[in-house]
């Protein structure tokens, strides 16, 4: 009967909408109709040609600047203006057959004076046609109404007829759970969790596969434990049975007779409360459906604020790859690779070095001297150094007057890094050697290039110690570990120290900070070898000459 009556009910729709469409017809069969349109477009002319049902015929043209209407010029127009740019809209779409919509946009548009004239020549030569045009518009409008308002009733005789089925299914899902159940509680499909412990509630609950966001609703509420139905394609609680456990649904159907001594919550699906249900605490739905049909609820029915996905993605198990130690091979090839990384760097500090003895002796024994003599400053001064580095580099940069000066600044800092470095070299050189050897070695190994190639080589001892013990990783890590430390820390302390002293001495230009140079002091027994008279054979051959000197 239902069925029936929405049918008459969409025919009597549809009759009132095609109402007006057939006066409208009927009235527009007093105008005169349009047979035929042709358009014609190229870069100069735009023309429109009408066949009308009298049989007279109807020319529009446009053409370099002139409007002309059956070959008589009406008008002008600026070429490229918005009455030509309108006129070639309305054109194109009449030749898509959608003149009466191109003619609205036409018609209501604003042109400037120049075009005013030929557009109310054009709007005088097409009113007898206007009408047809709006009345073909408004037909088509009424048809595509009455279209869609047949659509949307039978939509809605289609969502009526789904909404009847379901609630059949529903009526029928509840006559079954009346029925009486064999069992207390029907879990059909999907996964059951019991959880019975709050410590790492929210951990679990992204193991098994639920937002962890789920531990605010359950934290206060874990007095008991809590299963947990994930994907269930039905859960029961039979009439006379007891849950001693909070119900927690997660896309899943329920349908409770029986008492929960807890709260319910449900997730991305429904449950059916019969009037034999108990509940003592709340019902809480997150994007679910709750139907109370008389049962007996202690709480109230709510609803989350809070709408967040309660399933997720369930955590992956950790897997643990195990990790093969290296080889005693490999482990003694990346040792002798760090050797010849510090072979390389020491031959090329030694070179740069000879070149700066060779070129620049005199500043680089000043700069050493610096460092021997004022350490300490030396240190801070290139500490300063470093840190003010980059400010007046940015300065330098923003300021137009020294912004091309950045190049050479840089590169001046490198070139005073670099003299640092080797002239702490050759004072760690020339100190080892007057700590190692008596003062005629000395004077005999006196020289600069003997001093920078021995510093450099205490400068990268430490490397080439924790090279070794990379071959021995395993049994020395704690010592490759605290040598490889040693040496960086090592390498900036003089690489700073020697910049502070670069700078202090102007690039080895002044000794104000370095100790005077003294001549060096022959020991007394040297002196006491020095005066004494030869002895033996040597002895004679010098009396004879010195006696032959005499005479």
């Amino acid at each position: 009967m239902l069925k029936h009556l929405r049918h008459i009910g969409t025919l009597l729709l549809v009759s009132t909408l095609a109402l007006p469409t057939a006066l409208s017809g009927q009235s527009a069969q007093a105008v005169e109709e349009i047979l035929q349109t042709s358009v014609a477009l190229t870069g100069d002319a735009a023309v429109l040609d009408l066949e009308l049902a009298s049989g007279r015929s109807l020319q529009i043209m446009f053409n370099d600047g002139l409007v002309l209407i059956d070959g008589d010029v009406v008008g002008r127009y600026a070429p490229g203006g918005a009455l030509e740019s309108a006129w070639r809209d309305l054109l194109r779409g009449a030749s898509l057959g959608e003149l009466g919509s191109g003619w609205a946009e036409f018609s209501g548009a604003e042109y400037q004076s120049a075009d005013a004239t030929a557009a109310e020549t054009i709007w005088a030569a097409l009113a007898p046609l206007a009408a047809g045009m709006s009345a073909e518009l408004a037909e088509e409008a009424r048809v595509e109404a009455v279209a869609e308002a047949a659509a949307a009733m039978e939509e809605a005789a289609a969502a009526e007829e789904a909404a009847a089925a379901a609630l059949e299914v529903a009526v029928r899902a509840q006559a079954e759970a009346l029925e009486g159940l064999a069992q207390d509680e029907v879990i059909a499909g999907g996964l059951v969790v019991e959880l019975s412990e709050v410590k790492g509630l929210a951990r679990q609950l992204v193991r098994i596969g639920l937002a962890p966001e789920l531990e605010r609703l359950l934290n206060g509420d874990l007095e008991m434990p809590v299963r947990i139905v994930i994907e269930a394609d039905e859960y029961r609680l039979a009439e006379g049975a007891e849950l001693d456990k909070m119900l927690l649904l997660v896309e899943s159907d329920g349908v409770l007779a029986g008492k929960v001594r807890s709260n319910v919550l449900v997730a991305d699906g429904s449950l059916i409360i019969l009037p034999t249900a108990e509940i003592e605490g709340d019902v809480i739905a997150i994007d679910a459906t709750v139907t109370n049909q008389g049962g007996t609820i202690a709480g109230e029915i709510r609803e989350s604020l809070h709408r967040t996905p309660v399933v997720v993605a369930p955590a992956v198990p950790r897997i643990r790859i195990g990790r093969h130690a290296p080889s005693a091979l490999s482990r003694v090839t990346a040792g002798l690779g760090s050797l010849a990384k510090t072979v390389a760097m020491y031959l090329l500090f030694g070179f740069l070095g000879a070149l700066i003895v060779y070129l620049f002796r005199g500043h680089l024994e000043t700069v050493s001297d610096t460092v021997s003599f004022s350490f300490g400053r030396s240190f801070l001064a290139g500490l300063a150094a470093e840190v003010l580095f980059l400010p007046i580099g940015l300065v330098m940069t923003v300021l137009v007057v020294t912004a091309i000066a950045v190049p050479f600044y840089i590169i001046a800092f490198a070139l005073l890094s670099l003299l640092g470095y080797v002239s702490v070299a050759h004072a760690a050189g020339e100190n080892l050697t007057r700590r190692r050897f008596s003062w005629s070695d000395r004077m005999r190994r006196a020289n600069s290039y003997y001093y920078v190639l021995n510093g450099l080589g205490v400068l990268l001892a430490l490397f080439v110690g924790a090279a070794i013990t990379q071959m021995a990783y395993p049994l020395l890590g704690w010592a490759h570990d605290l040598l490889i430390a040693s040496a960086w820390i090592l390498t900036w302390i003089a690489a700073t120290s020697g910049l502070g002293a670069a700078v202090l001495s102007r690039a080895g230009t002044r000794r104000t900070y370095a100790r005077p140079q003294e001549l060096p002091e022959l020991p007394a027994d040297t002196l006491a070898e020095e005066m004494a008279p030869p002895a033996g054979a040597a002895g004679a051959r010098r009396r004879t000459r010195e006696e032959s000197d005499e005479t």
